[in-house]
């Protein structure tokens, strides 16, 4: 809002005009010298009281807000809010996103509110702090025709149990969302091309055909930042015998491997950061048993709240079906 005396000032302005059109006799001519409308004429004439206060702007605040939340929906969205939240193993305090709890909310407790008026009343509650605006980048966002088009792989770096790393191995299915994990114990050449193996076998039990796996610059994956390297890489020659293309994105361009790198901030929120683990073996149990979870009950908001598992089989369901 403009400073005070600036309102005034512009208020003495508008007093000025109305006297000016009332000893002229002509509105309409006295209105244009003024540089007003009829109508803005006969509104300020018709708020004018005789006091300079009747001519300053009043405040645009609405003076009601029907589609503001009640105190049960606040209470409503605090229980849910509170029930769902956790600590991690590092002591911090983590909420669930935003349109997942919107999600939960109307699927089980029957919210029918925006998700801008649940953000507000998040806010509201003291669960979101003002963070430092920064500028984002704008990406092309995109999806695969089909099951299999492109199987993106990476690998998470875990933390190490009893001073030994772990690296986690992730194929995921850029169409379903559907993906395939496991842990080693170092980054190496012959563990990716045994993981290739069992990732194809995995996608091949469940009727999808891979036509691309897409990879970055990694040496476990190819010798092309190497161009000394003259020999073929093991994994491009396990691609090559299944007569699958490999796809290589550019240097720093982390986000073409947005779909992967998602499941594992997923991972990473909803697992990792729970809990210890005493043992590799025990790690690779309790994960595995998780990505099941993942890819059969935890719906995804990018499926329109369905599973991976759900998606992979109204594709297939759908291309069994005969239009005559």
């Amino acid at each position: 809002m403009r400073p005070h005396y600036e309102r005034r000032a512009q208020a003495h302005a508008r007093l000025r005009n109305l006297r000016f059109v009332e000893k002229s006799g002509n509105v309409t001519a006295a209105c244009r010298l003024c540089g007003w409308s009829r109508k803005t004429y006969y509104k300020w004439k018709k708020r004018y009281d005789g006091t300079l206060d009747s001519l300053l702007d009043r405040p645009r605040t609405p003076h009601s807000h029907p589609r503001q939340l009640d105190a049960d929906e606040h209470a409503l969205v605090d229980r849910v809010a509170r029930q769902k939240s956790y600590t991690d193993k590092h002591g911090r305090r983590c909420t669930p996103g935003l349109h997942r709890l919107h999600w939960l909310l109307c699927t089980y407790h029957g919210f029918r509110r925006s998700v801008g008026g649940l953000y507000k009343a998040l806010k509201r509650l003291g669960f979101y702090i003002r963070a430092k605006r920064r500028r984002r980048r704008l990406y092309k966002r995109y999806e695969r025709p089909c099951p299999g088009a492109n199987i993106q792989i990476d690998i998470k770096y875990l933390d190490p149990i009893k001073g030994q790393k772990l690296y986690q191995y992730t194929a995921l299915d850029e169409y379903s969302r559907l993906q395939f994990v496991r842990i080693y114990d170092e980054i190496a050449v012959c563990h990716s091309v045994a993981f290739l193996r069992l990732a194809l076998d995995f996608f091949q039990e469940r009727r999808i055909r891979v036509q691309q796996v897409q990879t970055d610059h990694g040496v476990e994956f190819t010798y092309a930042m190497h161009p000394h390297v003259t020999k073929e890489h093991p994994f491009e020659r396990e691609l090559r015998q299944e007569g699958i293309a490999h796809k290589l994105t550019p240097v720093g361009t982390p986000h073409l491997q947005g779909k992967v790198e998602r499941a594992h901030r997923v991972a990473e929120d909803e697992f990792h950061s729970r809990r210890y683990y005493r043992s590799i073996e025990q790690l690779r149990r309790a994960f595995n048993s998780w990505n099941t979870y993942y890819n059969h009950q935890r719906p995804h908001g990018s499926l329109n709240w369905r599973t991976p598992a759900r998606c992979l089989e109204d594709y297939l369901n759908n291309q069994s079906v005969t239009y005559v």
